[in-house]
């Protein structure tokens, strides 16, 4: 679930390219702190509802996939904003 949530912005980055060149930084930011407030409400109702004795793995699975998926989204935000200004 937190990884499927994840995948949206990067399916979003390549669907509309344009996202990336109007105010990446910002555009950026609000995506960035959109996953950071689900992973976390996501781990917390998780843990909260079921009461998980063990529940390291949830927080450390829930950093992975923010970090993974932080940096994949960092590498095409990249990658598009650099075939953009090779074509310029």
């Amino acid at each position: 679930m937190v990884s499927f949530f994840c995948l949206i912005s990067i399916i979003i980055l390549l669907k509309y390219p344009k996202l990336v060149q109007n105010n990446s930084f910002y555009n950026h930011y609000i995506i960035f702190i959109l996953k950071v407030l689900f992973i976390s409400m996501f781990i917390y109702i998780f843990i909260y509802n079921f009461s998980i004795s063990n529940y390291k793995i949830f927080i450390i699975s829930g950093g992975f996939n923010l970090t993974f998926f932080h940096v994949l989204e960092g590498y095409l935000t990249r990658k598009i904003l650099l075939k953009d200004e090779t074509k310029t």
